[in-house]
């Protein structure tokens, strides 16, 4: 064991700069690969753990308020809450008029809380329940009232007995002043995940802003206000006990108690949680490509620098040295770096995990900051490190018996390293250029062995992984930035998707507006498609213009017979265009032909789709077949203009709090959310490729003394001498490029293609000129990393190094 752990030493004491440096490359991919696991776990889970800090409720009941105590105390109760839905709004901000539309905002007091019913607190405080003249905002209402932290409001209210009117959406004067209420808190709850905070503040039905006032508001203007009270509840049994709960309350409040089940925060975070799986998912799959290039590239780097120790076996198996004893000389270097290295990236990870969750899960995350997952953490680094061990472990033995008979390394470069030669011999190339050219693909042998193949081979991989991630990244931008891709191609809707039928009064002031250039009428029913696909329905009617949802193949419907389907529709059914599917009718079956696979904003449905989903019919042939009603609401505009602001103002004054500019469904909110890792990646592994290059550099240097000296014996100055490692990281970083950017492209826009059928938008796959900026920049960033091993190679002494030799 002493034999063994002196050669150890010596080849460390010999090799300790290539070996450091591979062990900070292995600290620092594997921090990004455990932190990007541990991230995907934290960023499935938020949601699930905000809906249970915010106290989740099975459902809700609507009863004499004066019972609400006694069905409180029933012994399955877990705990209740009790709130007051009351028509008051802010009219002032700060002394300044509010503008917006009523409906935006709406004003809920907190009658009774029980402490397993929290909030996430952004700014400021929780409201003191004594105190009439404190509220607190969450973030829709904040955006919509430019509101904050201290901020005053002056509240005014409907009467009690105008209570149905005002449902009615009738308009009526706020004539119940009911004072000021201050701001203490900017809160976050579990429904306002789902809001959409990109929609223009005056789009009443695109958010959901809350004023949370107290109990003791409340109580003080509860008589004066129009308000309805209810009650949230949550058994001990949960499912279980509901029938005897029902049975109680019916006896407690009577038969005109009603119970609904359900709860806004669980739909709302089921909804959010599609968005979150989708972010845990791709942090996931970062991880796998980061841990997948450590493994592959440091673990060929350190199965070559199982071969590199082997230049001395000869002598020590002459010297005695078993095959066994060989085998742990070669295995140790390669063991130390994976073991070391994965040691430092636990410490690395739970620094980095400060950026997790990422997304619209870092909004639902409760504890912010600094996190340890030891199960994925610890769990992570084991296995990574064993597979990394295993694969010098699979090296050793063999190179311990090359080794040990003197074989010649691997002379596959020799053949490029003669050309050059040849060229230089034609006048082509310099001296200096030959010679790094032949230092950069000759593997050498013996002590003098570089690992050129691994080299490469790794640089190829580095490089094709990161043109394949700008692709992806250039083509997740250009969802995010073009509304067409993602099924919005018009310019505005008018109308609000859940009001009556408007048409009559909508198509006229749409056909004199002189800044329109053509419109839709659009409704929205269901259709029950082959007795098991429920679908959103929207039928389409084309007044001026062409102003259609895009069609990924086929075309739209021209008959009541026809209908087109979107991706996940599609899939769902096993359908294809061309093929038929039954709609089940009011009159009964109806079959339909499928003409196109269409992409439908779920905007125009205030996101009650999924992107990819839904269907789309003549309006005819949607109202024959649809299970509900479909009053003509929601209005497709192109506009002659569309920066105009007369333009958008027009509309505005004619379709006032209706009037919604182009923006991004659901999905390409979360998409957003991920928009960052294809540049992360490229970031990671491009460290990964300037690291694989200093690390051939650096190897180079010190076991091509030799040659270098020689270079200098026969002539060569100092600055040849330079540009000689200069060409040798020229000529590895232009056969990285030349295998990796042509596979890189081609799997950016393979991935893209695979990713925008499964999600069912258009598949537009974007090649930035940009990207090809990767080109010279890796050139450079090769030049400049042989700054280092250049200067250490001129500074070399021929008369000492031939003297050792």
């Amino acid at each position: 064991m002493r034999t063994v752990w002196l050669c150890v030493r010596a080849g460390l004491r010999q090799d300790w700069r290539g070996l450091a440096l591979l062990t900070l490359i292995t600290t620092l991919m594997g921090a990004v690969a455990l932190t990007a696991l541990a991230g995907a776990r934290r960023t499935d889970t938020a949601v699930a753990q905000f809906l249970q800090y915010a106290g989740p409720f099975q459902g809700q009941v609507s009863a004499d308020p004066a019972t609400f105590g006694k069905i409180a105390a029933l012994p399955g109760v877990a705990y209740t809450e009790v709130g007051a839905l009351m028509l008051a709004v802010p009219v002032a901000v700060d002394g300044r008029p509010v503008t917006a539309n009523e409906g935006e905002v709406i004003t809920q007091a907190i009658v009774h809380r029980p402490p397993q019913s929290r909030a996430i607190v952004l700014a400021g405080r929780d409201t003191v329940q004594s105190r009439a003249n404190e509220v607190m905002l969450n973030e829709s209402a904040a955006q919509v009232l430019h509101a904050h932290v201290g901020s005053v409001l002056e509240m005014r209210g409907y009467r009690p007995s105008e209570l149905q009117q005002v449902m009615n959406g009738s308009k009526l004067p706020l004539d119940v002043p009911l004072g000021s209420v201050v701001v203490t808190g900017i809160i976050r709850l579990p429904t306002d995940l789902t809001d959409n905070t990109a929609a223009d503040a005056d789009v009443t039905y695109a958010g959901q802003g809350d004023v949370i006032a107290t109990a003791a508001f409340y109580q003080q203007h509860a008589a004066s206000v129009g308000n309805f009270t209810g009650m949230s509840f949550q058994l001990k049994q949960g499912a279980a006990g509901l029938s005897a709960f029902v049975a109680q309350v019916r006896h407690l409040a009577g038969n005109d108690a009603q119970i609904e089940l359900g709860d806004d925060n669980a739909a709302a975070g089921a909804f959010a949680q599609r968005g979150t799986t989708l972010e845990a998912l791709a942090l996931l799959v970062f991880a796998i490509i980061v841990a997948l290039a450590l493994l592959v590239v440091v673990g060929q780097s350190l199965a070559r620098q199982a071969y590199a120790a082997a230049g001395d076996f000869p002598a020590l198996k002459s010297l005695g040295a078993t095959p066994q004893q060989l085998a742990a000389v070669a295995l140790a270097p390669g063991a130390l770096v994976a073991v070391a290295g994965m040691a430092l990236a636990i410490p690395a990870a739970y620094l980095l995990s400060w950026f997790t969750p990422i997304g619209l899960a870092r909004r639902a995350e409760i504890t912010p900051g600094f996190a340890f997952d030891a199960a994925a953490v610890l769990g992570g680094a084991a296995v990574l490190a064993l597979l990394l061990v295993g694969r010098t472990a699979l090296a050793a033995p063999r190179a311990a018996r090359t080794g040990a008979l003197g074989t010649a390394a691997d002379r596959s470069g020799a053949g490029l390293a003669g050309r050059a030669g040849r060229l230089a011999g034609r006048g082509l190339l310099s001296p200096a250029a030959v010679s790094g050219i032949q230092l950069a693909f000759e593997p050498g042998r013996g002590r003098a062995a570089v690992p050129v193949r691994a080299a490469i081979a790794g640089m190829a991989a580095a490089l094709a992984a990161v043109l394949a991630a700008l692709v992806f990244g250039a083509s997740v931008s250009h969802v995010i930035g073009d509304p067409a891709v993602a099924g919005w191609d018009w310019d505005v809707t008018v109308g609000n998707p859940h009001s009556g039928d408007i048409s009559a009064q909508a198509v006229p002031r749409l056909r004199a507006d002189t800044f329109v250039s053509g419109f839709t009428v659009t409704a929205m029913g269901d259709a029950l498609l082959d007795g098991r696909d429920d679908v959103t329905l929207v039928g389409l009617q084309t007044v001026t213009g062409r102003v259609v949802p895009p069609v990924l193949a086929g075309r739209l419907p021209t008959a009541p017979g026809e209908i087109a389907l979107g991706g996940r529709e599609l899939r769902a059914l096993g359908k294809s265009v061309g093929d038929t599917v039954l709609a089940s009718g009011p009159h009964g079956k109806v079959p339909l032909r499928v003409t196109g696979e269409v992409v439908l904003s779920p905007e125009i449905t205030n996101e009650q789709t999924q992107l990819g989903s839904g269907a789309v019919m003549t309006m005819h042939g949607a109202a024959a077949v649809s299970g509900s009603p479909m009053p003509r609401n929601v209005f497709l505009v192109s506009l002659r203009n569309p920066a105009s602001p007369a333009a958008i103002s027009s509309l505005k004054q004619q379709f006032p709090g209706t009037v919604l500019p182009a923006v991004a469904p659901p999905e390409v909110r979360d998409l957003s959310g991920v928009s960052g890792l294809p540049l992360i990646l490229a970031f990671v592994l491009m460290l990964l490729a300037c690291g694989i290059i200093a690390h051939t550099l650096l190897t180079s240097v010190r076991r091509r003394r030799r040659d270098l000296a020689i270079l200098k014996t026969v002539g060569f100055v100092t600055s040849q001498v330079r540009a000689t490692v200069a060409w040798q990281a020229t000529a590895l970083a232009c056969a990285g490029l030349i295998v990796g950017v042509p596979l890189g492209l081609l799997a950016g826009r393979w991935a893209w293609i695979l990713f925008a059928s499964q999600v069912a938008i258009v598949p537009a796959p974007v090649i930035s000129p940009l990207t090809l900026l990767a080109i010279p920049a890796v050139l450079l960033l090769a030049n400049a990393i042989a700054a280092i091993p250049a200067w250490s190679a001129a500074r070399t002494q021929p008369a000492v190094i031939l003297r050792s030799e």
